[in-house]
């Protein structure tokens, strides 16, 4: 009541401004998320395989662009592959049937292909000379050996077709990588079965890719034909074509339309490749050669330079990639002054921004330049609905993407596993967005992996955008095993052999022949050399059980590592006493999968480790234990006692020491103590893990350590355990003096 009371008795103005003021604590309510929120989150396994995917998955499908400038912005944008058709009603003379059987055995005839008109079809040199596979149709009939006299109607003549089929081949012979029979026969439009005794458009597109097959493999043994091209994501005449004996031998790939505004996970791949694999041939190619939002001609924005395209496109990219499809064909790479309903290049020659999709997967990541690998992911929404995915490209770099789909964008905490242990990467990161169009990057960050070769960052992820990062590694140590030889047990085919593992490139691999038992990989360094240090980075199909061995001459062989039980692919690392030798094997006696192993790279190093003795407790030496530093006679794990000596973290000058078994933590102090802490990047936790070396205080012919932002302050021990100190007694110039150990 009193509350009420005063109410009333405020003046307007306060009343207002009371009004304001609530109105902005709601506002606030609502912007900022209660306690239980949680950002959204991914995880990348490099030491998952998901298998070898193409790069053809960034092709379109082009009506008319022609430009040699047009075509260098799209492969420039990472386009690497283009479908178009080749008209018969565009080449051919206006003839006859009769006319055409007559003249083929008169030179000069109307079945030259020299009196033809191939004026339209420059564009197959241009795109083939620029760098892109062509993908041909053979489009449609021309009307006089039509059965409906229309361009789209069945041949009414076998031989003319065949022979007509033969000579355009021929005539593009070495610039076109593969070819489809006829386009969307479904549909009435372009197969006509007027006249033509047809009743079935299945049974009529089987007879004619029987015949366009059978002229094609009279001039070319091995190009890829393709079908049924259908306008849907029906299976029944791709299952119909693979069970037909007099056809299935020239069904090379399997292709397909698919327009669709929700995306479901490219799941028409899977069901076609199941289709195929009924049929006995499961490793079909399957291509999506038009897809996009909407099929119809009407100029849907999200069809032509809607910025929402950007994470459309990203995401049914990234599944095709997951699902395997050999190719694609976004519909379509016109430009705006010729096809204004379907296009992707503006009438100023700009690309529209769904083309930075392209760009960030094909180009910055480089999944465009050849075929790569499939990396495992999963992730968890928070305030935005995502999509991660990871591959290794061809050049053997390690690449994440992330599509945020939704409207809101979120905090993302990226993990990566299974990269090298202990390693050092940056991640480069390229945005899509409506801000952005992945010409650049967007920001760079680095970290740490640990033994197990895991590492993370956190970003910013951006609404209705894809963030994409490739990992390059700043490991600054001599792989001994580069390009060395390398024999093996065995190798299951051609492609997997032994020096695979040597190649420097974690995207080949070589993979022993599937039989259970004993399987062996031998490197051969050249010459005897020392090192401390093999790390194998083990293929899906990893070895259970095996040891690594050093030899002076392949013949006598000394274990330096035993593993039992080893439960998971990716790297290994193995450290162990110097050696020096010049043969290392990796010698596996249980498979994961009972059957053969299989390896990407392995990594031989010698590795300059650190051990600091203190001088006042002679056989005590440095060492990290539950994180606090301290000095101990006996140490156990040995490696808690070992560090890197790198770059001071502040300065240079100085020196940073970094645990070998902890990569990415340093001893610090805090509080006058000494610790070992992850690198968190601050400028605080970089001042204080740096020191300056100086002489010994208590014997200058050994070393002291005096703090970076802390100066007179050394390291010392008191007891068995370490602090930043003043010194200023005789006993502390001795507790802050060490003896270095380099091994």
């Amino acid at each position: 009541m009193m509350m009420i009371v005063k109410k009333q008795q405020m003046s307007f103005k306060k009343l207002v401004a009371l009004a304001v003021l609530l109105a902005m604590m709601c506002a606030t309510v609502v912007v900022f998320p209660d306690a239980s929120y949680a950002a959204s989150s991914a995880v990348i396994r490099y030491d998952q395989s998901m298998g070898e995917r193409d790069p053809n998955v960034f092709g379109g499908a082009i009506n008319v662009l022609d430009g040699a400038s047009d075509v260098d912005a799209l492969r420039a944008a990472g386009v690497t592959m283009a479908r178009r058709d080749v008209y018969l009603s565009q080449i051919l003379p206006n003839t006859t049937v009769a006319q055409y059987l007559a003249d083929m055995s008169v030179p000069g005839g109307v079945d030259d292909p020299s009196t033809w008109d191939w004026s339209q079809y420059a564009w197959v040199d241009t795109y083939h000379n620029k760098g892109m596979k062509n993908m041909l149709i053979l489009s449609y009939n021309v009307a006089w050996l039509s059965s409906s006299n229309n361009n789209n109607g069945v041949p009414k003549n076998w031989v003319v077709y065949e022979d007509i089929i033969k000579k355009i081949v021929q005539h593009f012979a070495g610039k076109v990588d593969y070819i489809e029979v006829w386009n969307e026969p479904d549909h009435a439009n372009f197969l006509d079965l007027t006249n033509s005794g047809y009743t079935s458009r299945l049974t009529a597109y089987k007879d004619i890719y029987r015949h366009a097959a059978n002229a094609i493999r009279t001039v070319n043994a091995t190009i890829p034909i393709g079908g049924p091209v259908l306008s849907n994501t029906d299976t029944s005449w791709a299952d119909a074509m693979l069970k037909d004996a007099t056809i299935k031998p020239n069904v090379n790939f399997l292709s397909y339309h698919q327009y669709q505004q929700n995306p479901d996970g490219e799941q028409a791949i899977v069901a076609l490749r199941n289709v195929a694999a009924a049929n006995g041939v499961p490793d079909m190619p399957i291509y999506l050669t038009e897809w996009n939002w909407d099929w119809q001609y009407i100029g849907s924005p999200m069809n032509n330079d809607s910025v929402d395209a950007i994470p459309y496109d990203a995401q049914r990219l990234g599944d095709m990639i997951y699902q395997g499809v050999a190719g694609a064909a976004y519909f379509a790479f016109n430009k705006q002054t010729t096809h204004p309903d379907f296009y992707s290049i503006y009438a100023n020659g700009n690309l529209t921004p769904k083309l930075s999709a392209y760009r960030l997967l094909s180009k910055q990541l480089g999944l465009g330049d050849g075929k790569f690998l499939l990396r495992g992911s999963n992730w968890s929404n928070g305030a935005a609905t995502i999509v991660a995915r990871g591959a290794t490209n061809a050049a053997g770099h390690p690449v994440a993407w992330v599509v945020n789909t939704s409207t809101a964008g979120d905090q993302l905490a990226l993990t990566f596993q299974g990269l090298k242990p202990g390693v050092q990467y940056t991640a480069t990161a390229y945005e899509a967005s409506r801000w952005q169009d992945a010409t650049s990057s967007s920001f760079t960050t680095s970290f740490t992996t640990d033994l197990s070769g895991n590492g993370s960052i956190s970003f910013w992820l951006p609404y209705k955008a894809v963030v994409g990062l490739k990992l390059t590694e700043q490991d600054n140590r001599t792989n001994l095993a580069l390009q060395a030889s390398a024999t093996a047990d065995s190798h299951v085919m051609s492609g997997f052999e032994a020096g695979k593992a040597a190649d420097g490139n974690d995207a080949t691999r070589w993979a022993s022949a599937y039989t259970s038992g004993t399987h062996w990989l031998t490197m051969d360094l050249g010459a005897a050399k020392s090192f401390n240090e093999v790390d194998v980075y083990w293929e899906t199909a990893y070895s259970v059980d095996y040891t690594v061995q050093v030899s002076a001459n392949n013949s006598s062989w000394t274990t330096v590592k035993t593993v039992t039980g080893n439960a998971s692919p990716g790297w290994k690392v193995h450290r162990f006493p110097l050696q020096n030798a010049r043969y290392i094997k990796i010698n596996s006696t249980a498979a994961a999968w009972g059957q053969g192993v299989s390896i990407f790279s392995v990594n031989v190093y010698r590795d300059e480790y650190t051990r600091l003795e203190a001088s006042s407790s002679v056989g005590s030496y440095v060492r990290h234990q539950n994180s606090r530093g301290r000095i101990d006679a006996t140490i156990d794990p040995f490696a808690d006692s070992q560090f890197r000596r790198v770059p001071g973290l502040a300065d240079s000058g100085g020196v940073s020491f970094e645990s070998v078994n902890f990569p990415g933590r340093y001893l610090r102090h805090k509080n006058g103590e000494l610790w070992l802490e992850a690198n968190d990047n601050s400028t605080l936790f970089k001042q204080d893990a740096t020191w300056w070396v100086r002489p010994g205080l208590a014997n200058a012919t050994r070393s002291s350590f005096e703090s970076y932002n802390y100066p007179g302050a050394y390291i010392r021990h008191r007891g068995s355990l370490l602090y930043n100190e003043a010194v200023t007694t005789a006993q502390a110039e001795s507790d802050a003096t060490f003896r270095i150990y380099t091994e």
